[in-house]
């Protein structure tokens, strides 16, 4: 018997597809496999069946035990232990090294407009006007679109079709023929250049070829049940089991177990799924994934979900085909099916970013609806048409937009998309995934990129290393601890050793001075003024090495940090003193002030940034930089939000810095409004109730000025 225990390192743990390439490992092994997670103190199970490994609930940092008992026992735990180290297929930090522990059409209406994709949950959307066949729903996925019907019932238990021969093989053979058309499935969707997309059906394949259903099958079978619909009530108990866990992310896929159910009973039907021939919009309870990538993309014009989920596979596969999607929407199949009573075509009509739903509108609603529809295409193709021009309000004042990055690779987008600058470099892609810390010259190598590609008329800010226990870097070695994101990272670092930060800054001085540009630097995690006197240090001590050692070196370094921690925030007035610039990261800020981790999807009511209890801590902070004169940026997801970005600008907020695929819609918002309208609004806002009043406040100035409505890009 061989055991390895490791720690998952996975952002979302043995989540479905990480799950697959786990499960695949295993199954490859003639020993018997088993895991339990030592977290939780759940299993063991049964690691070559997903369904049995699922119920774990095996999240990021929590510590597994895996055993292998066989005549390959030794290469079956090596090939796990390496699979695991390698991301399971997704980019995961570097495992700790050994030894180091681990933690645990009346009128003519266009198809479909799709908004921008909804960089985080979208918002809950306010009930509309009552009316006869006027739903409320989540918008999901923004844009306008208005088509027939086409409705999508789950297979039942009843309408039993005889099976020829023995009912098990005929159970197994129709489950090798799911999974050699989920194969194929995810082959053309690789293909086609969409390889997240692909590992979500290849892990329906697994899951096809996994025992868990064929067994339970079986078993309904040797009691007197139908094969097809013994295979479809076996499907839905695992179903229900892994939508009873507890976990928003892992119940979301319910609808993958249910679909691949679905998928091995059609099959032992000798049934084909009639897809549609002509543009839809897709109703139905929860729309399977694998049924949402066979409708041709080109029919399918929008999705309207009784049930359904904002982070459910059909969700985002409609997301990354810019599909219209509105989810939980109450009432939504019994309107359609009573409207459809008789053989009646039922035309739905979808809004995404409100998530309105229409059954069978009217002359007026479908004109309604036509004109949101040219309204958002007329206002992003102005937005666009705008990215050579400085971003301002209607009345001239100039607002500074600019990007995030996360490697020089990431600069010709940014530039094409207008960016006058980079308000946050994410230097971490070069301490991640490694085994030892990157050396100066490469970190020179990379820094010099990014300053020679926006040049001396377009600043860089580079953030230090936001790196800590959370991140697993093996040359840290970093005690485990309870709670990371409260822990020893970042400039804490520094504190019990500047080597990591003093590298990182010298770095940056000789890659400012081959440029021939000033560098921005900002420090994140900044609480106390002791935090500022450790930066200062450690950016003279960097300089003077650099000089000393005859190397070229910047003609300074433009010193900010980044306010996050409500400490810092409190500490506005003094820390603005000290420095050349704040940046405000709303993602953390929000975290710590509302309490809220914003890893945990329960609690997204408390991570939408533009609660006022952050606001009013953004206003501190722009107060305090004000009495020293030192501007103020955001660079949290809020900055990218167009509805945030109206807020944050009333508020007083100078730079703005997003991905760059938001700054088009920010820049169109900001133009449709003056000063005086977003003051107006900063201080509706501060005085408002929560983030969802803020957020109605916001989208009525939006309506009213003709901006663009871009996805809810909340704090968390």
């Amino acid at each position: 018997m061989q055991t390895l225990e490791i720690e998952i390192r996975n952002p979302n743990g043995l989540h479905l597809r990480p799950l697959a390439q786990f499960v695949r490992v295993c199954a490859r092994s003639r020993s018997e496999v088993t895991i339990r997670n030592l977290t939780t103190g759940a299993g063991p199970a049964n690691a070559k069946q997903m369904l049995r490994v699922q119920p774990l609930g095996v999240r990021m940092g929590h510590l597994v035990r895996i055993t292998a008992a066989g005549e390959d026992e030794a290469e079956a735990i090596e090939a796990i232990r390496a699979a695991i180290e390698a991301g399971l297929g997704e980019e995961v930090p570097a495992p700790p090294p050994a030894g180091a522990g681990a933690t645990p059409s009346p009128v003519p209406v266009p198809a479909a407009v799709p908004a921008a994709p909804a960089a985080g949950p979208a918002p809950a959307a306010a009930p509309p006007p009552a009316g006869a066949g006027r739903l409320a729903g989540l918008g999901a996925v923004a844009g306008i679109a208005i088509a027939p019907a086409w409705r999508y019932r789950e297979p039942g238990a009843a309408g039993g079709v005889p099976v020829a021969g023995d009912p098990g093989a005929a159970i197994r053979a129709a489950a090798a023929a799911a999974e050699s058309q989920l194969e194929a499935l995810a082959t053309r969707i690789r293909a086609a250049g969409r390889p997240d997309d692909a590992g979500i059906f290849e892990a329906q394949a697994v899951l096809a070829a996994d025992p868990t259903i064929v067994d339970g099958a079986l078993a309904r079978v040797a009691a007197g049940s139908d094969p097809a619909a013994a295979v479809v009530d076996a499907a839905d108990e695992a179903a229900r089991m892994v939508a009873g866990l507890g976990d928003e992310l892992l119940a979301a896929r319910a609808a993958d177990v249910r679909d691949v159910g679905a998928r091995i009973a059609r099959a032992l039907r000798g049934e084909t799924l009639a897809l549609p021939d002509a543009p839809v919009v897709a109703v139905a309870d929860d729309l399977p994934p694998s049924v949402t990538a066979e409708i041709p993309a080109a029919l399918l014009r929008g999705i309207a979900l009784a049930g359904g989920s904002r982070t459910a596979h059909a969700v985002i596969l409609a997301r990354g085909l810019g599909i219209p999607c509105v989810v939980g929407c109450a009432g939504l199949l019994e309107a359609v099916d009573g409207a459809a009573a008789g053989g009646a075509t039922v035309e739905v009509a979808v809004d995404g970013e409100s998530g309105e739903v229409l059954v069978d509108p009217d002359v007026a609603a479908r004109a309604a609806f036509a004109a949101r529809a040219a309204a958002l295409a007329a206002r992003r193709a102005r937005a666009a048409a705008a990215r050579g021009r400085p971003a301002a309000t209607a009345d001239g004042v100039r607002v500074v937009l600019v990007a995030n990055i996360g490697h020089p690779d990431d600069a010709p987008r940014a530039l094409e998309a207008g960016a006058e600058g980079v308000g946050l470099f994410r230097t971490e892609f070069l301490f991640m995934r490694r085994q030892t810390p990157p050396t100066e010259d490469e970190q020179v190598a990379a820094y010099r990129r990014a300053l020679e590609a926006f040049g001396p008329a377009r600043p860089v800010v580079i953030r230090l290393a936001d790196i800590g226990g959370d991140k697993g870097i093996p040359y840290l070695g970093l005690p485990a601890e309870a709670n990371p994101f409260l822990g020893v990272r970042a400039i804490r670092l520094a504190y019990g050793d500047r080597e990591l930060l003093g590298t990182q800054l010298r770095a940056i001085w000789r890659a400012g001075g081959l440029a021939g540009v000033r560098p921005h630097v900002m420090a994140p995690m900044v609480a106390t003024l002791d935090d500022v006197d450790l930066l200062d240090e450690l950016r003279d001590e960097a300089r003077s090495a650099v000089l000393a050692a005859g190397r070229p070196c910047a003609e300074g370094i433009v010193t900010g940090i980044m306010v996050e921690v409500p400490a810092a925030a409190l500490l506005a007035r003094e820390l603005a003193r000290r420095v050349a610039f704040f940046s405000i990261g709303t993602n953390d800020l929000t975290q710590y002030v509302m309490a809220a981790d914003r890893g945990n999807a329960t609690l997204g009511r408390l991570q939408d940034a533009l609660h006022p209890a952050v606001l009013r801590a953004v206003a501190g902070v722009v107060a305090g930089a004000d009495e020293a004169g030192i501007p103020v940026a955001v660079c949290g997801e809020l900055a990218g939000d167009p509805a945030g970005a109206l807020v944050l600008v009333g508020l007083g907020v100078d730079e703005l810095s997003a991905d760059a695929g938001s700054l088009d819609d920010v820049r169109g918002a900001l133009a449709a409004a003056t000063l005086d309208e977003l003051r107006a609004l900063a201080r509706r806002a501060l005085d408002a109730r929560d983030a969802g009043e803020v957020r109605a406040a916001a989208g009525a100035l939006l309506a009213r000025v003709g901006a663009p409505l871009a996805g809810d890009r909340r704090g968390g």
